[in-house]
């Protein structure tokens, strides 16, 4: 076993052999103490595993880069990429998966309430350990059972638009609107114009599909049929597809953009042809300007479904077209159906006492 300097200079690197396989990497330290020391951790980790079958070690860090690394090419790379960036500040991450105690949860979870962290964003963080974890056993790591601490997400009412809100909301994101203190549509750069273009309509095809924001902002021209107005829509969340037929004004929104698009591959993009990614900006300002309180982007999600409920469709149908694997996760809609219900049940008692 030896501990050595490339040219002499640098940090020490780690080669020994074992069963006639040379084992080589970076200490990435110049100190020849912690070189030595981790060579002979490395050294009996090997054995251990031949010899014993003890499955090898990962850090709680190294799985988090490898998760956030299979999240590059997706739409939830920057989702992924913020977590990561998070824990690695206030999580001891640099722990051994199999270190990691319950208890490690509980005091991140209180540290981030105390920081005022709302209950979403720590189930977010969660979800990323989870995520790493989850990486690190199916890759052969060696991890450990963990209970999370329960956060509960304050409840809302649901919130969707009113046909009066939407016109408001769509008056706002008109790319043609004059905007103060910029020249008219002609005269403003063709970038500016793009960027109005876009979120006008992405929130229509939200509107109109009740698809999760990812789901449309990065969306392939591969899985747009205009010829059968057909969309086929990956559901990255729950991991299956589901069909879609385009509404007329998200048809001729998604023609004309076929008709002017370049090489891309996405239906939206940004600024260096890639998938949009989330950029929400202009959209919530936009709800702000046109006075629509308490509303987020998702909502534009519970908006569709809502219509969908009150024009008849079932919970189970409803289901179907948001790609809910669990009619439960539906049932927050059930409210407006009983609704119906109740109104054709009065209908049908006032029927009989007329025909009485």
């Amino acid at each position: 076993m030896s501990v050595f300097k490339r040219g002499g200079k640098g940090n020490y690197y780690i080669q020994f052999n074992y069963r006639g396989k040379t084992y080589v990497k970076s200490s990435k330290s110049t100190n020849k103490r912690i070189a030595e020391r981790m060579e002979r951790e490395w050294h009996d980790d090997i054995i251990r595993r031949e010899e014993l079958g003890e499955l090898p070690r990962i850090t709680l860090k190294e799985a988090l880069t490898e998760y956030a690394a299979e999240k590059k090419a997706t739409g939830s790379s920057q989702y992924a990429g913020s977590n990561v960036s998070v824990l690695n500040k206030l999580f001891p991450t640099e722990l051994y998966i199999d270190e990691l105690k319950s208890w490690h949860l509980s005091k991140f979870k209180s540290a981030r309430q105390k920081d005022d962290i709302g209950a979403q964003t720590i189930k977010h963080n969660f979800q990323a350990i989870r995520s790493a974890i989850a990486w690190a056993k199916d890759h052969g790591y060696k991890v450990t059972q963990l209970d999370y601490p329960k956060v509960k997400l304050p409840k809302h009412r649901l919130r969707y638009l009113s046909k009066d809100e939407e016109v408001r909301l769509l008056a706002e994101l008109d790319p043609y609107r004059d905007r103060p203190y910029r020249p008219s549509y002609q005269n403003r750069p063709a970038a500016e114009n793009k960027t109005y273009h876009d979120n006008y309509d992405l929130v229509v095809l939200l509107l109109d599909t009740g698809a999760r924001y990812s789901e449309i902002a990065n969306i392939h021209w591969e899985s747009l049929d205009l010829e059968n107005k057909l969309i086929r829509l990956w559901r990255n969340k729950v991991k299956n597809e589901s069909l879609i037929y385009m509404t007329t004004r998200v048809a001729e929104i998604i023609q004309r953009r076929f008709d002017s698009r370049d090489s891309a591959e996405y239906l939206f993009t940004n600024k260096s042809g890639g998938p949009r990614g989330y950029q929400a900006k202009g959209i919530r300002a936009a709800i702000k300007r046109a006075g629509i309180d308490s509303f987020t982007i998702h909502d534009l999600r519970h908006t569709c479904a809502s219509r969908l409920v009150q024009a008849g469709l079932s919970l189970y149908e409803v289901a179907n077209v948001l790609g809910h694997t669990d009619v439960s996760t539906t049932q927050i809609y059930a409210h407006l159906e009983n609704k119906d219900v109740s109104k054709k049940a009065r209908d049908m008692i006032e029927a009989f006492s007329a025909a009485s």
